[in-house]
């Protein structure tokens, strides 16, 4: 149930509240390219504090390297091969022994220090397989009471807002703080889906009022290679991404130990569940259970 707590009954009580600590949230994308069979959205949740300490680090460790300097960490570089299968732009030349020290190097700065990862991967097919009135319910369609038509179409095309969704009800619910500040990739349309699924979330009226409150910071679109905690963020999203896609191929394949490195400190159940039919099925009946409660407690 912990991946259905997040959608249908997310604990945003004021009692849950801490008043004096600033939480942020970094979160990337990966596979909302068209063809994508999975699609990501991952990241790392902190305080402003624990980011402040990690961005030193990350940052030290980059200067490093002046190979790569200005341009920051790119998972899809540093993991990219050419055709002779030889790496790419500022890793060309490494050898395993170096490229894996560094990536160590980095990852020790996510591990050291209290920022926790979140991240969630959608079955692209499946949830386009979903009937419209489903998808526009998962996409924050808004239906009057009790009739159920429909006040707002949501975005039932767009797969990408369930896992940016969950992360960031997710990183919210987990922070306890009170007020989180998002920060997402510069790319154009990542940039712009989660603008537009942020501005859902705010006015989902399924979403318990305190918790909406707690999602009222800011959400800003910093350079990725001026940002360590996008590129960290990337680096998750760009392995879950993997991780999905072998999933979807063999359900029964492991994780690689990369990414369960990379989510040593993760607060949720540590398993990768891929959002399929089967869990979009668990979350409607849920949802179904929750919002008849409401219209009970509410006297509709």
């Amino acid at each position: 149930m912990d991946i259905l707590a997040s959608l249908v009954h997310p604990r945003g009580g004021r009692r849950w509240r801490n008043r004096f600590v600033m939480m942020e949230a970094y979160f990337d994308e990966s596979g909302i390219h068209d063809g994508a069979k999975v699609c990501v959205v991952a990241g790392y949740y902190g305080t402003q504090i624990a980011w402040r300490k990690f961005e030193g680090q990350w940052n030290k460790v980059l200067l490093d390297y002046p190979e790569i300097k200005g341009e920051g960490f790119h998972a899809k570089r540093f993991f990219g091969r050419d055709d002779k299968h030889e790496r790419l732009d500022g890793y060309v030349g490494w050898s395993d022994d170096k490229a894996n020290k560094f990536l160590e190097r980095l990852i020790q700065c996510t591990l050291r220090n209290r920022i926790f990862p979140i991240g969630y991967a959608i079955v692209v097919d499946d949830f386009l397989a979903l009937p419209l009135e489903s998808r526009q319910w998962f996409t924050g369609a808004k239906f009057s009471k009790p009739d159920g038509k429909l006040e707002t179409s949501g975005c039932p095309s767009k797969p990408y807002y369930l896992p940016f969704q969950f992360c960031a009800l997710k990183s919210a619910q987990l922070s306890n703080a009170e007020k989180v500040h998002y920060f997402v990739g510069i790319d154009r349309t990542f940039q712009g889906y989660a603008a537009e699924l942020y501005k859902f979330l705010m006015i989902d009226d399924r979403i318990d009022l305190a918790m909406r409150e707690r999602l009222g910071g800011t959400l800003l679109n910093p350079p990725a290679k001026e940002t360590p905690g996008l590129q960290a963020a990337d680096l998750l999203a760009n392995r879950i991404y993997r991780a999905a896609l072998a999933k979807l191929a063999d359900p029964n394949s492991p994780d690689s130990k990369l990414l369960l490195k990379l989510l040593t400190n993760w607060k949720a159940t540590l398993r990768l569940r891929l959002m399929n039919a089967e869990l979009f099925s668990e979350i409607e009946k849920a949802g179904r259970v929750a919002y008849e409660k409401m219209i009970r407690e509410q006297g509709v």
